[in-house]
């Protein structure tokens, strides 16, 4: 068979394929794709229940930050009432309210709808209570 013949007779066809597949493979698997969309349409229930889990995991997220964002306020108020009544603290106490103070700042500064105006004073005074004991070394022993 010569160039001539299997250009003219169906070889070019042949050939113009082989180059086409070789030069853009597509795979095709309809198998594949039936698969997928009875998958989908099987576990759609399935996939919604588990839409739904996030959102609620999510929501209890939000609402133990925001519990732990109230117990740092709560803790934060009462070292603060303990201040203005001449109760000495520990240097280790101070450390811990500071932790506090930080986790607390850090929650009202990624939430701005959380009403903070209430711990604001306080924190002030027992940052300025801090730097008298630092600077005096009058810390509780």
């Amino acid at each position: 068979m010569t160039l001539k013949e299997l250009l003219t007779g169906g070889g070019s066809a042949l050939l113009i394929l082989a180059t086409l597949l070789q030069i853009a493979p597509i795979k095709i698997n309809p198998w594949s794709f039936i698969a997928k969309k009875i998958g989908k349409a099987l576990n759609g229930e399935v996939v919604e229940k588990v839409d739904g889990l996030e959102r609620n995991v999510e929501k209890l997220r939000s609402e133990c930050e925001e519990r732990a964002a109230n117990n740092c306020r709560t803790r934060i108020l009462h070292f603060g009432d303990e201040i203005l009544h001449n109760v000495r603290h520990s240097k280790e106490h101070f450390d811990q309210i500071l932790l506090d103070i930080t986790d607390y700042e850090q929650y009202c500064n990624n939430h701005p709808h959380f009403k903070n105006n209430v711990a604001v004073a306080t924190i002030k005074r027992i940052t300025e209570v801090y730097e008298e004991c630092v600077e005096n070394n009058d810390f509780l022993e």
